[in-house]
C-alpha cells in the first residue's frame, strides 16, 4: 500500500445533499418526484468521499448541527469515511438537486446553513488540533454565516506554523481574505479568478500569472470546464487538457478533482502531476448522474486520456 501524508478536509458549511428526477418543472402544480438520492454533502465531505473512492484515506472535519447533521454523520460512518464531528449551533442546511427529464437540464436549490454565533474561534482552534505536522489540509467550500471572511486565512497562517500543506478552494468574500494569507495551493474557475483579480472574464493562463504575480498562492490552478485547467508553479505553466466525454452532471466535479489531486500530493507526486490526475477524477465525475462523484477505475482509465501542453518553462 502506498504510503500518503495525512490528509484533513475541512467542511464548516455542509449539506445533506438529496437528488431526484420531475418530468418537467412546472409552476402551480404538486410535481411528483422519482425516489430521492441521499448523500453527505459539502466541498470537504465531498473531497473526503472523493478520496475514499479513489483508495486513500483522509479525517473529514465537519460542522453538524440538528437532526441533519446527525444524518449526515450517520452516512459518513456507513460509507467508512472517518469524521471529526464539531457540534454547530442550529440546523444543518439540506441541498436540493432536481434532475428535469423533459429537457435533461438539472437544478440546484441551495440552502443557508444556520448562523454561528460564537463559535468562530472554537471551530478553528479544532481544526488546528486536528491538523497533522507535514499533513496537507484542504479548505474548500463556502463559509457558515457569521463566521469571519478570514476563517479559512487564518487557518493557513495557523496551518503553516504546525507545517502543514494548504490547499484552498472556496469563493467570495472568503476567497479574497483567504489569498491575502498566501495558501500553498489555490484552486479556482476562471470566473471566481476574474472575479478575484477584477477585470473581464479572460484567458486562464494570463489569470494564472497575475495571481502568482500578486503572491495570491505558492501555485495557482484555474480551471475553464471542458476546456482543462491551466497549472501554474515552479515548475512552469501548463495547459491539462482533458479527455472528451459526455457530460450528464457537473456537479461533483470540481471535489473530485480535488480529492484526486489532494491524495496524489499526500502520495509524493508534484503539482502537475497532481493536477493531471484530478483532470481524469472530474472526467469521470461528469459521466455521473445527479451527485455522484468520480469513480476509481474509470479514473485510472481516464488518466491515460489526459494531454498536457507546457506553456512556460520553469524559471
Amino acid at each position: 500500500m502506498t504510503k500518503q501524508r495525512p490528509i484533513l478536509t475541512v467542511t464548516v458549511n455542509p449539506a445533506l445533499d438529496v437528488y431526484t428526477h420531475v418530468h418537467r418543472l412546472s409552476p402551480q402544480i404538486k410535481l411528483r418526484c422519482s425516489a430521492p438520492q441521499v448523500d453527505p454533502g459539502g466541498g470537504g465531505v465531498n473531497v473526503s468521499r472523493a478520496i475514499h473512492e479513489l483508495g486513500g484515506s483522509s479525517t473529514a472535519f465537519v460542522a453538524l448541527g440538528g437532526a441533519t447533521g446527525t444524518q449526515i454523520a450517520n452516512l459518513l460512518a456507513a460509507a467508512g469515511i472517518r469524521a471529526q464531528v464539531f457540534a454547530a449551533e442550529g440546523e444543518t442546511r439540506t441541498s436540493f438537486t432536481v434532475m428535469e427529464d423533459a429537457s435533461g437540464q438539472h437544478f440546484r436549490f441551495v440552502l443557508p446553513g444556520p448562523p454561528q454565533h460564537a463559535n468562530s474561534g472554537a471551530m478553528s482552534r479544532a481544526v488546528i488540533d486536528a491538523t497533522s505536522p507535514n499533513g496537507i489540509v484542504v479548505l474548500t467550500g463556502s463559509l457558515l454565516p457569521e463566521l469571519p471572511d478570514d476563517f479559512y486565512g487564518e487557518l493557513v497562517a495557523l496551518a503553516r506554523i504546525r507545517g502543514a500543506l494548504t490547499i484552498v478552494d472556496t469563493h467570495g468574500a472568503a476567497l479574497r481574505s483567504a489569498v491575502k494569507f498566501r495558501p500553498d495551493i489555490l484552486r479556482l474557475n476562471h470566473i471566481e479568478a476574474a472575479e478575484l483579480l477584477g477585470v473581464p472574464i479572460g484567458d486562464p493562463l494570463q489569470q494564472c500569472e497575475a495571481l502568482l504575480r500578486r503572491g495570491a498562492a505558492g501555485a495557482v490552478l484555474v480551471s475553464r470546464g471542458e476546456e482543462g485547467t491551466v497549472v501554474a508553479s515552479e515548475a512552469g505553466t501548463h495547459w491539462i487538457h482533458p479527455p472528451k466525454v459526455s457530460v450528464r452532471s457537473s456537479v461533483g466535479a470540481g471535489d473530485s478533482f480535488v480529492g484526486a489531486f489532494a491524495l496524489r500530493l499526500a502520495r509524493g507526486s508534484s503539482i502537475l502531476e497532481a493536477a493531471t490526475f484530478g483532470a481524469a477524477a472530474a472526467a469521470s465525475a461528469v459521466l455521473a448522474e445527479g451527485t455522484g462523484l468520480c469513480r476509481r477505475a474509470e479514473t485510472e482509465r481516464l488518466a491515460d486520456e489526459i494531454s498536457v501542453e507546457a506553456l512556460v518553462p520553469a524559471a
